[in-house]
């Protein structure tokens, strides 16, 4: 019996010690969650909006730039976003179920040959180590406060190799924040910015099928055509870059926040299984110790019983 609440004792104590580390680490995770979250919400209209005129004007004036013609998606380079560290919940998990039906369906794209990965994250670099991808380059997971700066070297490779012809196709896989509960895998064709079969099969992979708050809503009206000044060639050659940079890195945003919108809710989650196992084991252990002060009674009565 003493050695049963010795060890009754001995779960509670480190389950105590468990329940502090976990609830710490929702209250870091709850203050790092509060500031990437404001970052990429103020950077979310001005990206939505940006990503809608880069693809009004790939319809209007097509061949006018690179980034605005039209190729066979035959080499792909995909930029995938995961975390370094695990106790996120399922957000990695997510990622890669939605990696391996990607993986399947861009196969089956007529005239496919190769697909490359920029990995973003240690746990997504594993992953496609373990699946046996091409990866061209690692970065680790730009999840502590991210700056416009830190991203330029994924932004490099990306935009130089589709210039130069390495690839014809950059397709963005990140978590989208759609709230603190509420982490939606995404994909996302970057470049170029006309419609393609790639377009058309990440539409069907992943659907959308929550919507934020604060998603922009876009009104439908005919597509007119714009005008350039001073000319078409030198406004292009400076904005197209740069609203493609800002693409990648409002998916750096998002990543972010998603990481650590989902570790506060998983601490959050432990912090109360725990609690919850401490209730049960502390009942166990009264009625435990409980039926040993009832058995030693029930001897000392028999004891005294006999000697009369």
């Amino acid at each position: 019996m003493a050695r049963s609440l010795r060890d009754i004792r001995r779960k509670m104590k480190a389950i105590r010690s468990t329940r502090q580390v976990t609830k710490a680490m929702e209250l870091v995770a709850a203050s790092k969650m509060r500031r990437a979250t404001q970052n990429a919400q103020m950077l979310r209209r001005y990206a939505l909006t940006a990503w809608n005129i880069l693809e009004n004007m790939a319809e209007v004036h097509p061949g006018l730039h690179p980034y605005l013609t039209q190729r066979p998606a035959q080499k792909i380079l995909a930029i995938l976003f995961t975390s370094d560290r695990g106790l996120c919940g399922s957000l990695n998990t997510q990622m890669f179920r939605m990696m391996g039906n990607y993986l399947r369906e861009v196969k089956t794209i007529p005239g496919f040959e190769k697909l490359t990965f920029i990995a973003v994250g240690k746990k997504g670099q594993q992953f496609l180590a373990r699946s046996e991808q091409d990866i061209v380059a690692a970065f680790p997971a730009l999840s502590n406060h991210p700056t416009f700066k830190e991203a330029l070297p994924i932004m490099r490779i990306a935009t130089d190799g589709f210039i130069n012809g390495t690839y014809d196709s950059v397709v963005l896989l990140y978590p989208d924040l759609v709230s603190a509960l509420v982490q939606e895998p995404t994909a996302k064709v970057l470049l170029p910015f006309t419609k393609s079969e790639l377009k058309t099969m990440l539409g069907s992979l992943v659907p959308k099928k929550h919507a934020r708050a604060d998603d922009l809503q876009l009104k439908e009206q005919d597509i007119a055509e714009y005008i350039f000044e001073p000319s078409q060639t030198e406004v292009l050659k400076v904005i197209l870059p740069q609203l493609t940079e800002m693409q990648i890195f409002q998916a750096v945003l998002e990543a972010a926040a998603s990481e650590h919108s989902a570790r506060m809710v998983a601490m959050r989650n432990a912090s109360d299984n725990a609690s919850d196992i401490l209730d049960d084991l502390t009942l166990t252990y009264n009625q435990t110790r409980q039926a040993g002060i009832t058995a030693e009674l029930a001897e000392l009565s028999a004891s005294k019983a006999a000697l009369d």
